[in-house]
């Protein structure tokens, strides 16, 4: 997302853009770290459900998850803008005005980025920052912790500081600590006045369901999966589709089912809705603005047995695999995250 954004933000009329969001739980490594930053092996880590991504960002290794805001503002400085202390003191102090709504005294500390807070058990830092710069394009940018799961962090280095810790707006409010939606809308106002921003409204994602179907092999849980033709793309995935005008995110899931297998079944929602870039080299649009869609993902099991009746307009075969199989077939992340959740679920071993 933020290379298709950098890419579209270097036109000289088209505007900066700020992208808000909660990750989910995973260790990213900046330029400089190393992998001893993180203390435990990648096999806990797959085991523990955190992923291990290297970005091209500043810094050492952090944390993102669940109940953290992170920011990435994408902007271009060219034209008297060219000047990257004044866009961090920007996003710190945006961070420390947020935290003083709710309370909490934050301030800078020399030489560590980052907003620190003083507490009874010494200096914590309450959100990080790190960017990359490119032709005075920016990407990344902070993380400010709401309330995640902190104890993730123990399990690295984080920055580079072993005498400092993490806290979060929860650790140090307790129950008075804001939510994450309202924590997000003030900080949100605070990046636009504190790095002179006029909100402008922006094109809403598209908005599509996935159902990830299955059923109880004579081996165990099999998966189906097909193949979309060359026209829509030729990779393997399992049931997805576009949500109709006056569609519920369920209606469309059972119609979609019906539609490309002529299969029905018990239709579970999942704790997972993910957004993406649409590729232009995989959807074409008129004009050049990065187009995003934001998909809801459920699971549904059908009966053993049951045929399947693809739309040959839509997938040319379909196979029922394995757990193992239908992971290495997966082009997306987000079919991938599905099919880990569903795992755990059935409690069985990839």
């Amino acid at each position: 997302m933020q290379k298709a954004l950098a890419e579209h933000v270097k036109h000289p009329d088209h505007p900066d853009q700020l992208v808000m969001l909660e990750h989910n739980p995973v260790f990213t490594l900046g330029r400089n770290a190393v992998m001893t930053d993180i203390h435990v092996s990648p096999e806990f880590c797959a085991e523990q459900g955190v992923e291990i991504q290297e970005t091209d960002r500043g810094g050492e290794v952090t944390y993102h998850g669940p109940g953290q805001i992170v920011v990435y503002p994408i902007c271009n400085l060219c034209g008297g803008r060219e000047d990257v202390g004044r866009l961090v003191r920007g996003l710190e102090e945006a961070m420390i005005r947020t935290a003083a709504e709710f309370g909490v005294v934050a301030d800078r500390l020399k030489g560590a980025p980052g907003i620190w807070v003083s507490t009874p058990r010494g200096l914590e830092k309450l959100g990080a920052v790190g960017l990359h710069l490119s032709r005075w394009i920016t990407t990344h940018g902070i993380a400010f912790n709401v309330d995640p799961n902190l104890d993730h962090f123990q399990w690295i280095t984080p920055c580079g500081f072993t005498d400092k810790g993490v806290c979060s707006l929860r650790s140090l409010l307790g129950e008075a600590a804001p939510d994450f939606d309202t924590a997000l809308d003030r900080l949100q106002l605070h990046l636009c006045e504190c790095l002179g921003l006029d909100v402008q409204a922006s094109r809403p994602p598209s908005r599509s369901v996935s159902a990830m179907t299955w059923r109880r092999g004579l081996t165990g849980p099999e998966i189906l999966m097909m193949l979309r033709v060359p026209s829509h793309g030729e990779w393997w995935q399992s049931v997805t589709g576009m949500i109709e005008p006056g569609e519920s995110c369920e209606e469309a899931a059972l119609r979609e089912l019906m539609e490309e297998t002529g299969l029905v079944g018990k239709l579970t929602p999942m704790p997972l809705q993910h957004s993406f870039w649409i590729d232009p080299k995989i959807i074409a649009f008129p004009d050049a603005e990065p187009r995003f869609n934001t998909e809801t993902c459920f699971h549904v099991e059908v009966p053993f047995g049951m045929p399947v009746r693809l739309a040959l307009d839509e997938h040319s075969e379909f196979k029922w695999c394995g757990f193992e199989e239908a992971q290495a077939l997966m082009k997306w992340e987000g079919s991938k995250a599905a099919l880990r959740l569903l795992v755990s679920w059935l409690d069985i071993a990839p």
